[in-house]
């Protein structure tokens, strides 16, 4: 059987930049997202083959649905299971919503878990598997004005050390990347002018010690690392790719 991966999120960003570097390797990839188009747009960039499973990660039953998918696959093993997708929204804890913590938590942690729980009997029925959970460096060391965001990140930091310790023993490995400010879609200068859009980057720049936000394909690197045989001895680990803004 041919070794396979299920990225989430994986229309845009980290997710599509992750589901490249899997395939440059040799993986069959599984795109979960909720845009079709744009996952067949990835799909069609993926050297080793892609099937694209588009739904709403929030939608269990149709998650479910496309997790049988996987599992009813004859010449694909899913080794590796990548959950990337997020969303953020700025606010402080006195004025964020309730909708909003909820949604941020539903999405940022919650599915995550539901995800991993439909798929462990699975990697246990074929001894063993690798998860990596995509946080934040604001799970690690959070800013003003990102509570809900930062806290479900945190959450998801402390799920993936448990979980590890868990799933250890079915020789499931478990790791965390925690990457800092990257070019990608959830940053609202992505909506700026491009004059502007220079402007912030500029200033962002300042905010790293290497003197850079970073790029998808940066971390998705990363993301294949702890995800592949190229780390079988790493569980446990929470990993800062972010250009050492956390130290800074």
């Amino acid at each position: 059987m041919k070794k396979a991966v299920l990225v989430t999120g994986a229309s845009s960003g980290i997710g599509a930049a992750t589901a490249l570097e899997f395939s440059q390797k040799g993986y069959f990839v599984f795109l979960m997202g909720r845009s079709r188009e744009r996952l067949e747009s990835v799909a069609l960039k993926c050297r080793s083959g892609a099937s694209v499973l588009s739904c709403d990660i929030t939608d269990t039953v149709a998650v479910e649905k496309r997790l049988d998918e996987i599992r009813q696959h004859q010449l694909y093993k899913l080794e590796v299971l990548v959950n990337n997708a997020g969303i953020y929204e700025p606010g402080t804890t006195c004025d964020s919503t309730d909708d909003s913590w909820e949604k941020q938590f539903h999405v940022n942690v919650l599915a995550p878990v539901q995800i991993t729980r439909s798929l462990i009997p699975y990697f246990k029925t074929h001894q063993g598997g690798s998860i990596v959970n995509v946080s934040s460096t604001l799970g690690l060391r959070p800013t003003a004005n990102t509570a809900a965001y930062s806290a479900s990140k945190a959450a998801l930091v402390n799920w993936s050390i448990s979980l590890a310790q868990e799933l250890g023993p079915l020789q499931i490995r478990v790791n965390c990347i925690c990457p800092g400010l990257v070019d990608t879609p959830i940053h609202s200068f992505h909506t700026q002018s491009n004059e502007e859009k220079v402007k912030t980057l500029r200033s962002l720049a300042t905010l790293q010690p290497l003197g850079r936000i970073g790029t998808p394909e940066e971390v998705a690197k990363s993301i294949y690392f702890l995800g592949s045989m190229e780390s079988p001895w790493t569980t446990g680990a929470i990993l800062s790719v972010d250009g050492g803004i956390h130290i800074a």
